[in-house]
Protein backbone atom coordinates (compact mmCIF):
# COMPACT_ATOMS: atom_id res chain seq x y z
CA UNK A 1 0.00 0.00 0.00
CA UNK A 2 1.17 3.15 -0.55
CA UNK A 3 2.60 5.31 1.97
CA UNK A 4 -0.03 8.25 1.68
CA UNK A 5 -2.86 5.85 1.72
CA UNK A 6 -1.80 4.35 4.39
CA UNK A 7 -1.44 7.26 6.45
CA UNK A 8 -4.68 8.66 5.90
CA UNK A 9 -6.46 5.51 5.81
CA UNK A 10 -5.02 5.67 9.93
CA UNK A 11 -5.59 8.99 10.31
CA UNK A 12 -9.14 8.42 9.45
CA UNK A 13 -9.70 5.44 11.54
CA UNK A 14 -8.96 7.32 14.64
CA UNK A 15 -12.47 9.32 14.01
CA UNK A 16 -14.03 5.69 14.91
CA UNK A 17 -13.85 6.19 18.69
CA UNK A 18 -14.74 9.54 18.62
CA UNK A 19 -17.88 8.84 16.76
CA UNK A 20 -18.55 5.68 19.10
CA UNK A 21 -18.19 7.94 22.21
CA UNK A 22 -20.06 10.61 20.86
CA UNK A 23 -22.77 8.12 20.28
CA UNK A 24 -22.77 6.93 23.65
CA UNK A 25 -22.86 10.27 25.26
CA UNK A 26 -25.86 11.21 23.35
CA UNK A 27 -27.72 7.79 23.35
CA UNK A 28 -31.03 7.86 25.88
CA UNK A 29 -30.40 6.80 29.48
CA UNK A 30 -26.86 8.09 29.18
CA UNK A 31 -23.70 6.01 30.86
CA UNK A 32 -22.16 6.51 34.35
CA UNK A 33 -19.67 9.54 34.92
CA UNK A 34 -16.97 6.96 34.99
CA UNK A 35 -17.62 5.24 31.83
CA UNK A 36 -17.63 8.38 29.82
CA UNK A 37 -14.54 8.97 31.86
CA UNK A 38 -12.64 5.77 30.56
CA UNK A 39 -14.10 6.32 27.20
CA UNK A 40 -12.35 9.81 26.55
CA UNK A 41 -9.64 8.88 28.04
CA UNK A 42 -9.67 5.24 25.56
CA UNK A 43 -10.05 8.07 22.60
CA UNK A 44 -7.38 10.34 23.73
CA UNK A 45 -4.66 7.53 23.83
CA UNK A 46 -5.96 6.10 20.52
CA UNK A 47 -5.68 9.34 18.90
CA UNK A 48 -2.22 9.90 20.61
CA UNK A 49 -0.88 6.74 19.30
CA UNK A 50 -2.47 7.45 15.86
CA UNK A 51 -0.56 11.22 15.52
CA UNK A 52 2.68 9.70 17.04
CA UNK A 53 2.62 7.02 14.38
CA UNK A 54 2.40 9.33 11.31
CA UNK A 55 4.88 11.64 12.78
CA UNK A 56 7.51 8.97 13.12
CA UNK A 57 6.35 7.42 9.48
CA UNK A 58 6.99 11.17 8.12
CA UNK A 59 9.98 11.83 9.98
CA UNK A 60 11.36 8.81 8.80
CA UNK A 61 10.71 9.73 5.01
CA UNK A 62 11.82 13.14 5.46
CA UNK A 63 15.30 11.99 6.79
CA UNK A 64 15.78 9.37 4.38
CA UNK A 65 15.05 12.30 1.40
CA UNK A 66 17.75 14.39 3.65
CA UNK A 67 20.05 11.66 3.70
CA UNK A 68 19.77 10.85 0.27
CA UNK A 69 20.17 14.69 -0.72
CA UNK A 70 23.17 15.28 1.76
CA UNK A 71 25.62 12.07 -0.28
CA UNK A 72 24.90 13.52 -3.43
CA UNK A 73 25.61 16.65 -2.55
CA UNK A 74 29.13 14.95 -0.98
CA UNK A 75 28.97 13.15 -4.61
CA UNK A 76 28.49 10.14 -2.55
CA UNK A 77 26.27 8.76 -5.08
CA UNK A 78 25.99 4.81 -3.89
CA UNK A 79 23.36 5.70 -1.59
CA UNK A 80 19.65 5.02 -3.30
CA UNK A 81 15.79 5.17 -1.86
CA UNK A 82 14.37 1.82 -1.67
CA UNK A 83 10.81 2.74 -1.48
CA UNK A 84 10.85 4.11 -5.15
CA UNK A 85 9.95 0.52 -5.36
CA UNK A 86 6.23 1.12 -4.05
CA UNK A 87 3.57 3.21 -6.29
CA UNK A 88 2.04 6.23 -5.30
CA UNK A 89 3.50 9.78 -5.10
CA UNK A 90 5.86 9.16 -2.16
CA UNK A 91 7.41 6.35 -4.45
CA UNK A 92 7.58 8.80 -7.41
CA UNK A 93 9.45 11.44 -5.68
CA UNK A 94 12.11 8.39 -4.82
CA UNK A 95 12.10 7.19 -8.09
CA UNK A 96 12.74 11.15 -9.33
CA UNK A 97 15.76 11.48 -6.56
CA UNK A 98 17.46 8.00 -7.20
CA UNK A 99 17.33 8.95 -11.14
CA UNK A 100 18.75 12.56 -10.13
CA UNK A 101 21.39 10.29 -8.63
CA UNK A 102 21.96 8.11 -11.41
CA UNK A 103 22.23 11.57 -13.96
CA UNK A 104 24.90 13.33 -11.42
CA UNK A 105 26.90 10.16 -11.15
CA UNK A 106 27.49 9.63 -14.95
CA UNK A 107 28.15 13.64 -15.52
CA UNK A 108 30.79 12.95 -12.62
CA UNK A 109 32.17 10.39 -14.50
CA UNK A 110 32.21 11.88 -18.08
CA UNK A 111 33.50 14.52 -16.58
CA UNK A 112 36.42 12.93 -15.10
CA UNK A 113 37.46 10.80 -18.12
CA UNK A 114 37.24 14.45 -20.08
CA UNK A 115 39.35 16.02 -17.52
CA UNK A 116 41.92 12.63 -18.04
CA UNK A 117 42.08 13.08 -21.18
CA UNK A 118 42.67 17.10 -21.07
CA UNK A 119 45.38 16.42 -18.68
CA UNK A 120 47.49 14.12 -21.15
CA UNK A 121 46.75 16.20 -23.94
CA UNK A 122 47.80 19.17 -21.92
CA UNK A 123 50.87 17.76 -20.88
CA UNK A 124 52.12 17.22 -24.04
CA UNK A 125 51.86 20.73 -24.66
CA UNK A 126 55.79 22.30 -25.44
CA UNK A 127 54.07 25.79 -24.05
CA UNK A 128 54.04 26.20 -20.42
CA UNK A 129 50.14 26.46 -19.39
CA UNK A 130 49.80 28.21 -15.86
CA UNK A 131 45.85 28.52 -15.07
CA UNK A 132 45.21 30.71 -12.14
CA UNK A 133 41.67 31.42 -10.01
CA UNK A 134 40.15 34.84 -9.10
CA UNK A 135 42.80 35.11 -6.42
CA UNK A 136 45.55 34.58 -8.37
CA UNK A 137 46.14 31.20 -7.02
CA UNK A 138 47.50 28.14 -9.20
CA UNK A 139 44.72 25.93 -10.27
CA UNK A 140 46.60 23.97 -13.01
CA UNK A 141 50.10 23.62 -14.24
CA UNK A 142 51.27 21.06 -17.14
CA UNK A 143 54.53 19.26 -17.23
CA UNK A 144 56.37 22.62 -19.32
CA UNK A 145 55.48 24.69 -16.73
CA UNK A 146 57.14 22.56 -14.13
CA UNK A 147 59.94 22.74 -15.60
CA UNK A 148 60.17 26.17 -16.12
CA UNK A 149 59.09 26.85 -12.44
CA UNK A 150 61.71 23.69 -10.96
CA UNK A 151 58.83 22.78 -8.76
CA UNK A 152 55.93 19.54 -9.28
CA UNK A 153 51.92 20.66 -9.93
CA UNK A 154 51.18 18.91 -6.36
CA UNK A 155 53.41 21.76 -4.76
CA UNK A 156 52.52 24.63 -6.96
CA UNK A 157 48.76 24.19 -6.61
CA UNK A 158 46.81 26.85 -4.53
CA UNK A 159 50.14 28.87 -4.38
CA UNK A 160 49.96 32.38 -5.13
CA UNK A 161 51.36 33.62 -8.21
CA UNK A 162 52.98 36.47 -6.59
CA UNK A 163 54.74 33.64 -4.53
CA UNK A 164 56.10 32.14 -7.61
CA UNK A 165 58.94 33.32 -10.10
CA UNK A 166 55.85 34.20 -12.29
CA UNK A 167 55.28 37.34 -9.98
CA UNK A 168 58.00 39.32 -12.03
CA UNK A 169 56.78 38.51 -15.93
CA UNK A 170 55.37 41.00 -17.61
CA UNK A 171 51.57 40.26 -19.22
CA UNK A 172 49.38 41.94 -21.05
CA UNK A 173 45.94 40.91 -23.06
CA UNK A 174 48.06 41.00 -26.57
CA UNK A 175 51.27 38.69 -26.65
CA UNK A 176 54.25 39.82 -25.52
CA UNK A 177 57.90 38.91 -26.16
CA UNK A 178 60.53 39.30 -23.06
CA UNK A 179 63.44 38.55 -21.99
CA UNK A 180 63.14 36.26 -18.60
CA UNK A 181 65.03 34.34 -16.28
CA UNK A 182 62.63 31.61 -15.13
CA UNK A 183 64.62 28.74 -12.25
CA UNK A 184 64.29 26.17 -14.71
CA UNK A 185 64.90 28.02 -17.93
CA UNK A 186 66.18 31.24 -19.40
CA UNK A 187 65.78 32.99 -22.44
CA UNK A 188 63.24 34.54 -24.98
CA UNK A 189 59.48 33.94 -24.00
CA UNK A 190 56.37 34.66 -25.86
CA UNK A 191 53.69 35.59 -23.18
CA UNK A 192 50.06 35.67 -23.75
CA UNK A 193 46.93 35.28 -21.44
CA UNK A 194 43.31 34.55 -22.19
CA UNK A 195 40.53 35.13 -19.27
CA UNK A 196 37.80 32.77 -17.88
CA UNK A 197 35.30 32.73 -15.78
CA UNK A 198 34.90 30.16 -13.17
CA UNK A 199 31.68 29.89 -10.42
CA UNK A 200 30.96 33.67 -12.03
CA UNK A 201 34.48 34.71 -11.19
CA UNK A 202 36.62 36.21 -13.58
CA UNK A 203 40.18 34.29 -13.86
CA UNK A 204 43.19 34.19 -16.29
CA UNK A 205 45.51 31.70 -18.08
CA UNK A 206 48.92 32.08 -18.83
CA UNK A 207 50.16 30.76 -21.97
CA UNK A 208 54.56 31.12 -22.13
CA UNK A 209 55.95 29.58 -25.14
CA UNK A 210 59.89 29.39 -25.99
CA UNK A 211 60.60 31.18 -28.94
CA UNK A 212 64.16 29.98 -29.27
CA UNK A 213 62.85 26.14 -30.04
CA UNK A 214 60.18 27.55 -32.29
CA UNK A 215 62.49 29.96 -34.35
CA UNK A 216 65.42 27.78 -34.31
CA UNK A 217 62.91 25.30 -36.10
CA UNK A 218 61.58 27.61 -38.51
CA UNK A 219 65.42 28.53 -39.09
CA UNK A 220 66.48 25.51 -40.34
CA UNK A 221 63.50 24.71 -42.69
CA UNK A 222 63.65 28.21 -44.06
CA UNK A 223 67.76 27.47 -44.93
CA UNK A 224 66.77 24.41 -46.20
CA UNK A 225 64.34 25.46 -48.86
CA UNK A 226 66.51 28.46 -49.57
CA UNK A 227 69.26 25.71 -50.50
CA UNK A 228 67.20 23.77 -52.30
CA UNK A 229 66.23 26.75 -54.27
CA UNK A 230 69.52 27.87 -54.77
CA UNK A 231 70.95 24.21 -55.57
CA UNK A 232 68.45 23.85 -58.17
CA UNK A 233 68.86 26.82 -60.17
CA UNK A 234 72.79 27.10 -59.75
CA UNK A 235 72.24 23.52 -61.19
CA UNK A 236 70.51 24.51 -63.91
CA UNK A 237 72.75 27.61 -65.01
CA UNK A 238 76.03 25.45 -64.20
CA UNK A 239 75.33 22.13 -66.42
CA UNK A 240 75.00 23.83 -69.57
CA UNK A 241 78.15 26.36 -68.80
CA UNK A 242 80.19 23.35 -67.61
CA UNK A 243 79.09 21.17 -71.07
CA UNK A 244 79.84 23.62 -73.24
CA UNK A 245 83.12 24.76 -71.87
CA UNK A 246 84.17 21.26 -72.04
CA UNK A 247 82.78 20.78 -75.83
CA UNK A 248 85.27 23.76 -76.54
CA UNK A 249 87.98 22.44 -74.41
CA UNK A 250 87.76 19.41 -76.51
CA UNK A 251 87.49 21.23 -79.41
CA UNK A 252 90.90 23.35 -79.06
CA UNK A 253 92.39 20.78 -77.86
CA UNK A 254 91.79 18.28 -80.70
CA UNK A 255 95.37 18.19 -82.75
CA UNK A 256 94.51 19.92 -86.40
CA UNK A 257 90.77 20.74 -85.70
CA UNK A 258 88.86 23.33 -87.56
CA UNK A 259 87.08 25.07 -84.66
CA UNK A 260 85.44 27.99 -86.46
CA UNK A 261 85.18 31.54 -85.02
CA UNK A 262 81.39 31.28 -85.36
CA UNK A 263 81.26 28.27 -83.07
CA UNK A 264 83.49 29.99 -80.42
CA UNK A 265 80.97 32.79 -80.36
CA UNK A 266 77.81 30.69 -80.08
CA UNK A 267 79.14 28.85 -77.12
CA UNK A 268 79.96 31.92 -75.46
CA UNK A 269 77.09 33.41 -76.41
CA UNK A 270 75.26 30.59 -74.40
CA UNK A 271 77.93 30.96 -71.30
CA UNK A 272 77.36 34.40 -71.00
CA UNK A 273 73.57 33.97 -71.32
CA UNK A 274 73.44 31.61 -68.68
CA UNK A 275 75.35 33.43 -66.19
CA UNK A 276 73.24 36.41 -66.83
CA UNK A 277 70.55 34.73 -66.25
CA UNK A 278 72.26 33.43 -62.68
CA UNK A 279 73.10 37.03 -61.95
CA UNK A 280 68.94 37.51 -62.11
CA UNK A 281 68.11 35.08 -59.83
CA UNK A 282 70.78 36.20 -57.21
CA UNK A 283 69.29 39.96 -57.84
CA UNK A 284 65.75 38.93 -57.53
CA UNK A 285 66.45 37.31 -54.20
CA UNK A 286 68.76 40.19 -52.88
CA UNK A 287 65.39 41.92 -53.80
CA UNK A 288 63.29 39.81 -51.65
CA UNK A 289 66.24 39.89 -48.87
CA UNK A 290 66.40 43.80 -48.26
CA UNK A 291 62.79 44.47 -48.00
CA UNK A 292 63.38 47.78 -45.86
CA UNK A 293 61.64 48.50 -43.00
CA UNK A 294 58.16 49.74 -43.18
CA UNK A 295 57.43 53.45 -42.37
CA UNK A 296 53.76 53.24 -40.77
CA UNK A 297 51.94 56.07 -40.24
CA UNK A 298 47.97 57.03 -40.16
CA UNK A 299 46.88 57.31 -43.52
CA UNK A 300 43.23 57.15 -45.71
CA UNK A 301 42.62 53.30 -47.50
CA UNK A 302 41.13 55.79 -50.21
CA UNK A 303 44.42 57.06 -50.77
CA UNK A 304 45.45 53.56 -51.69
CA UNK A 305 42.64 53.41 -54.49
CA UNK A 306 43.82 57.25 -55.43
CA UNK A 307 47.59 55.80 -56.36
CA UNK A 308 46.52 52.94 -57.86
CA UNK A 309 43.30 54.14 -61.15
CA UNK A 310 46.15 56.10 -62.51
CA UNK A 311 48.23 53.27 -63.33
CA UNK A 312 46.43 51.10 -64.76
CA UNK A 313 43.47 51.12 -68.15
CA UNK A 314 39.67 51.84 -66.75
CA UNK A 315 38.72 48.54 -69.09
CA UNK A 316 41.39 46.81 -67.26
CA UNK A 317 41.03 47.38 -63.55
CA UNK A 318 37.61 48.72 -61.96
CA UNK A 319 38.03 49.80 -58.48
CA UNK A 320 34.71 49.84 -56.57
CA UNK A 321 34.22 52.47 -53.59
CA UNK A 322 36.24 52.20 -50.78
CA UNK A 323 34.79 52.83 -47.10
CA UNK A 324 36.05 55.90 -44.91
CA UNK A 325 38.50 53.94 -43.14
CA UNK A 326 42.11 54.98 -41.71
CA UNK A 327 44.89 52.04 -41.71
CA UNK A 328 48.38 52.23 -39.99
CA UNK A 329 51.30 51.14 -42.02
CA UNK A 330 53.08 51.95 -44.86
CA UNK A 331 51.65 53.38 -47.46
CA UNK A 332 54.50 52.27 -50.15
CA UNK A 333 54.34 48.76 -49.04
CA UNK A 334 51.17 48.47 -49.19
CA UNK A 335 50.62 49.81 -52.53
CA UNK A 336 53.68 47.59 -53.61
CA UNK A 337 51.71 44.69 -52.29
CA UNK A 338 48.31 45.36 -54.03
CA UNK A 339 49.81 46.31 -57.25
CA UNK A 340 51.53 42.70 -57.24
CA UNK A 341 48.00 41.01 -57.17
CA UNK A 342 46.65 43.48 -59.31
CA UNK A 343 49.29 42.47 -61.95
CA UNK A 344 48.67 39.06 -60.68
CA UNK A 345 45.21 39.33 -62.10
CA UNK A 346 45.61 40.94 -65.39
CA UNK A 347 48.04 38.46 -66.69
CA UNK A 348 45.70 35.67 -65.55
CA UNK A 349 42.70 37.60 -67.47
CA UNK A 350 41.94 36.50 -71.14
CA UNK A 351 41.89 38.46 -73.85
CA UNK A 352 38.19 40.08 -73.56
CA UNK A 353 37.65 39.31 -70.62
CA UNK A 354 35.70 41.48 -67.75
CA UNK A 355 38.25 44.19 -65.91
CA UNK A 356 40.00 43.12 -62.73
CA UNK A 357 37.71 43.94 -59.60
CA UNK A 358 39.57 46.19 -56.68
CA UNK A 359 37.03 46.45 -53.61
CA UNK A 360 37.10 46.70 -50.15
CA UNK A 361 35.23 46.34 -47.04
CA UNK A 362 35.65 47.20 -43.67
CA UNK A 363 33.99 45.05 -40.86
CA UNK A 364 35.45 42.93 -37.51
CA UNK A 365 38.09 45.48 -36.67
CA UNK A 366 39.49 44.50 -40.41
CA UNK A 367 40.21 46.37 -43.55
CA UNK A 368 39.55 43.55 -46.43
CA UNK A 369 41.02 44.40 -50.23
CA UNK A 370 40.29 42.09 -52.88
CA UNK A 371 41.39 41.70 -56.25
CA UNK A 372 38.96 39.68 -58.64
CA UNK A 373 40.09 38.50 -61.91
CA UNK A 374 38.08 36.24 -64.63
CA UNK A 375 41.11 33.88 -65.74
CA UNK A 376 41.31 30.15 -65.74
CA UNK A 377 42.20 30.01 -61.82
CA UNK A 378 44.79 28.38 -59.61
CA UNK A 379 46.01 25.06 -60.55
CA UNK A 380 48.73 24.58 -57.95
CA UNK A 381 47.46 26.36 -55.10
CA UNK A 382 49.94 24.82 -52.37
CA UNK A 383 52.67 26.50 -54.53
CA UNK A 384 51.59 29.92 -54.13
CA UNK A 385 53.86 31.53 -51.74
CA UNK A 386 56.78 29.29 -52.41
CA UNK A 387 59.69 31.68 -53.16
CA UNK A 388 60.64 31.53 -57.11
CA UNK A 389 57.98 29.03 -57.85
CA UNK A 390 56.23 30.89 -61.38
CA UNK A 391 53.75 29.35 -63.89
CA UNK A 392 54.48 31.66 -66.13
CA UNK A 393 57.32 32.03 -68.91
CA UNK A 394 58.61 35.38 -67.92
CA UNK A 395 58.15 35.13 -64.26
CA UNK A 396 60.52 35.46 -61.23
CA UNK A 397 58.18 33.70 -58.49
CA UNK A 398 58.65 36.43 -55.73
CA UNK A 399 55.24 38.80 -56.31
CA UNK A 400 52.95 36.65 -53.66
CA UNK A 401 56.07 36.32 -51.26
CA UNK A 402 56.68 39.33 -51.39
CA UNK A 403 52.93 40.15 -50.43
CA UNK A 404 52.50 38.10 -48.33
CA UNK A 405 56.15 39.56 -46.25
CA UNK A 406 55.05 43.08 -46.19
CA UNK A 407 51.31 41.90 -44.96
CA UNK A 408 53.58 40.27 -42.13
CA UNK A 409 54.97 43.11 -41.09
CA UNK A 410 51.61 44.83 -41.01
CA UNK A 411 49.83 42.11 -38.63
CA UNK A 412 48.23 40.88 -41.77
CA UNK A 413 47.57 38.40 -44.08
CA UNK A 414 47.54 37.37 -47.75
CA UNK A 415 45.03 34.46 -49.07
CA UNK A 416 44.50 33.38 -53.06
CA UNK A 417 41.79 30.85 -53.96
CA UNK A 418 39.61 30.09 -56.92
CA UNK A 419 36.49 32.05 -56.98
CA UNK A 420 32.82 30.29 -55.87
CA UNK A 421 30.57 32.50 -57.84
CA UNK A 422 32.46 32.28 -61.34
CA UNK A 423 35.87 31.46 -63.20
CA UNK A 424 39.08 33.16 -61.77
CA UNK A 425 40.83 33.45 -58.76
CA UNK A 426 40.22 36.31 -56.12
CA UNK A 427 43.12 37.39 -53.93
CA UNK A 428 42.31 39.00 -50.33
CA UNK A 429 44.69 40.95 -48.33
CA UNK A 430 43.52 41.72 -45.01
CA UNK A 431 44.82 44.08 -42.23
CA UNK A 432 43.89 44.96 -38.92
CA UNK A 433 42.30 48.26 -38.73
CA UNK A 434 44.20 50.98 -35.64
CA UNK A 435 42.02 50.64 -32.35
CA UNK A 436 41.92 54.42 -31.93
CA UNK A 437 41.35 56.32 -34.50
CA UNK A 438 43.35 59.47 -32.78
CA UNK A 439 46.80 57.95 -32.49
CA UNK A 440 48.24 58.18 -35.85
CA UNK A 441 51.75 59.75 -35.71
CA UNK A 442 53.98 58.30 -37.44
CA UNK A 443 55.75 54.88 -36.10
Amino acid sequence: MATELRLFLLVLSSAIPGAVLIGALWFPGGLPVSAKVAATVIFLGFLFVVANIVRVELLRHVRTLSNLIESTRREDYSLKGARAREAGELGELYRQVNSLTDSLKASRESERELLNILDKVVSQISVAIVVLDSRDRIRLVNEAACALLKSSAESLSGVCCADTALAGLPVSYEPKLVDFRFPGAAGRWQVRQHHYRHQGEASRILFIADLKQVLSDEQIAAWQRLIRVISHEVNNSLTPITSLCQTLGGMLARAGAQCSEADLREGLSVIAERARGLQDFISVYARLARLPEPHKVLFPAAELARKLRPIFAPAALRIAPFPEVNLFGDPVHLEQALLNLIKNGLEANPSGAPAVELSCHATDGQCEFTVADCGPGIVNPANLFVPFYTTKPAGAGIGLVLCRQIVATHHGEVTVENRVDGPGGVARLVLPLPLAPAFGLSA
